[in-house]
């Protein structure tokens, strides 16, 4: 593990360098220092003080000064990390409540924000407290939601030589009984897979109903946890493109111990299908803010794009008297970005491949669908049902910016 540790000699800071020796299986820091002008003796001699501190316990240390410019100091901090190819960033809080801003002004709070990093939350109070306390890595806490980002967290926990306990946390969102016993089921089965071939650590799991927040910083007062490490962002968060999630901000605000904060490394679990008549209001639901469309058993074939379980994009065939008609292709604008609608139309083309497709295209994706074998056609080459459906362009749909388009069976 490659550690990039921004200082400014202030105590929080100071505590923050000081702790992160005690992170498991790091190999290399480098010690940042972003100075107004050139860094004079002093600081330097403190910066040399620093390495052999670290490099006492094993670690390969280097110090690496940058001259403040123009750009911000988070922004060098960031520069510098990709620079390095740097695993985790750490940063020292300035007690409860407060990510510590120990560089100037807002400094933590934009790294929290926008780094594409690991970060570990130092606590100045831990610092203080004598020397004989667990190390930070000793009693950690994990909440996870059980998605695809959840798993990708065991699986980095699980490479790190770590010694302790371990709890997993899931909060639900339901209170009902019957839905806690089935996620107590799959949290004990994440945590068996954790656990697999591993004696270096216990794991005990815990599913609680309640405010997200608020319930991990009470399971980490109760079990005295030294840790809470949790994702930086679910998988709504990822699907709707938050910088972070709105649970991590609210722990690293408010948490009194360390906040280690993992950038996940994952794909999401995807699938494209039909949708069954029974989940036709989920499609409806999305439909929205799309012209409310609705989806009529007798006439539509409606498919679907799944990311971690959730609608996210939505296609539809609907057989008219002389045709098949491909329409309502939509992505909700907040899942946009992630190519989702590529599932919804693969699932549609492959069930419907042997029909005559028709459509009316906007002239931005002519092209896209044009992957998928339709062709332009002529406004009356449509079938006479499809073709009425736009009788408000009174026959100039180029001027409304439609484009008729065709699908032969078996395309491509």
């Amino acid at each position: 593990m490659r550690v990039l540790i921004p200082t400014d000699f202030s105590d929080y800071s100071e505590a923050a360098l000081r702790m992160a020796s005690e992170l498991p299986g790091i190999t290399d820091a480098i010690i940042l220092h972003v100075a107004e002008g050139k860094a004079g003796g002093k600081a330097a001699g403190k910066l040399e003080e620093y390495r052999i501190l670290l490099s006492s316990h094993g670690i390969s240390t280097r110090i690496r000064i940058e001259e403040q410019v123009a750009q911000p100091i988070e922004t060098t901090i960031r520069s510098v990390a990709e620079d390095e190819r740097i695993d985790t960033i750490v940063v020292g809080a300035r007690g409860k409540g407060k990510v510590g801003k120990y560089l100037l002004g807002s400094v933590s709070d934009n790294l929290l924000l926008n780094v594409s990093r690991d970060l570990l939350i130092m606590q100045y109070s831990r610092y203080l407290k004598n020397s004989s306390q667990p190390e930070i890595f000793d009693n950690v806490l994990i909440p996870i939601e059980l998605s695809s980002i959840s798993y990708e967290i065991m699986a980095f926990v699980k490479s790190l030589n770590i010694k302790g306990q371990i709890t997993l946390l899931h909060v639900a969102d339901s209170a009902d009984h019957a839905k806690i016993r089935l996620l107590r089921e799959q949290l004990k089965d994440a945590a068996d897979l954790m656990r697999n071939g591993e004696e270096r650590y216990s794991i005990s799991v815990l599913v609680l109903h309640g405010e997200r927040v608020k319930t991990i910083l009470s399971v980490a007062e109760t079990l005295q946890a030294t840790m809470i490490l949790l994702s930086r962002f679910g998988h709504l968060d990822y699907l709707k493109q938050a910088k972070i999630g709105s649970t991590v901000a609210g722990v690293a605000a408010e948490a009194s111990i360390p906040v280690y904060i993992r950038y996940p490394e994952f794909t999401l679990r995807m699938e494209g299908r039909e949708l069954l008549p029974s989940e036709f209001p989920l499609a409806e639901k999305l439909w929205e803010t799309y012209h409310q469309q609705t989806a009529n058993p007798e006439m539509d074939r409606v498919f679907g794009a799944f990311a971690e379980g959730i609608l996210v994009s939505l296609a539809r065939c609907r057989r008219h008297s002389d045709g098949c008609e491909v329409d309502s292709v939509f992505t909700p604008e907040a899942y946009r970005g992630h190519g989702f609608a590529k599932y919804a139309m693969d699932a549609l083309i492959d069930s419907c491949k042997e029909e005559w497709l028709y459509m009316h295209s906007t002239k931005v994706l002519v092209g896209w669908y044009g992957r998928y074998g339709f062709e332009k056609i002529p406004e009356d080459a449509l079938p006479k049902t499809i073709r009425e459906r736009y009788a408000f362009a009174l026959g100039n749909l180029e001027g409304s910016g439609v484009v008729p388009m065709m699908r032969k069976p078996g395309g491509l």
